[in-house]
């Protein structure tokens, strides 16, 4: 990671070829093309106010315990486990629903206990495309942005939200559901995609 920005500062002292092939170096060494799930926890600021600090922080410790195995069964690598966010890349968006969907039953099975507290629940956003990956470390980039953005402001407890892009690298799916969903952030609109298993 120090490498990495280490570089990224270089870039200032260029001149603008030199520049130029500085940033082509690093996008061959650090890009990728993936699928990438971001998961926030909800009820942050609640649990925190009613049962404090460190009880948020076993919950958070029992949803990364949880959570962790999902994305390794489902072909995932995890990116890193940050406060009650988990960042990880799939080598598709088969498998990054796969393991949302899965996150999400692993979440609701697990209670740490009796009280209503004690349920784990996340809201997870998932986008596909190119974006600069340190593996293990962090990631950066419009899909990474975008599905922070799904994961950690968009997507309620319980819910799945992938982009159109995702989606659509999805195929016919046909155990899954689909609905389309468009939000307006920051003056865009985003069209998204409300996932969910079908019954039966």
């Amino acid at each position: 990671m120090e490498d990495f920005h280490a570089r990224i500062d270089a870039l200032d002292g260029l001149e603008p070829k030199a520049r130029e092939e500085a940033e082509r170096r690093l996008r061959a060494d650090f890009e990728t093309e993936l699928a990438i799930l971001v998961l926030d926890m909800s009820g942050f600021s609640v649990h925190v106010r009613r049962g404090g600090i460190i009880a948020h922080l076993r919950r958070i410790r029992r949803m990364h315990a949880l959570a962790a195995p999902v994305v390794r069964a489902a072909g995932g690598s995890l990116v890193k486990c940050e406060a009650d966010n988990l960042v990880a890349v799939f080598p598709d968006s088969r498998r990054a629903v796969e393991a949302a969907l899965g996150i999400h039953d692993a979440l609701a099975t697990h209670p740490g206990g009796p009280s209503p507290d004690d349920v784990l629940s996340a809201g997870i956003g998932i986008d596909f495309g190119r974006f600069l990956l340190i593996p293990g470390k962090d990631a950066f980039g419009d899909p990474v942005n975008v599905a922070h953005k799904l994961g950690e402001d968009l997507a309620r407890a319980g819910e799945t939200l992938a982009t159109d892009e995702a989606r659509r690298r999805l195929g016919d799916a046909p155990d899954l559901l689909a609905e389309p969903v468009v939000f307006s952030v920051s003056g865009l609109e985003l069209v998204a995609h409300r996932l969910t298993r079908r019954p039966g």
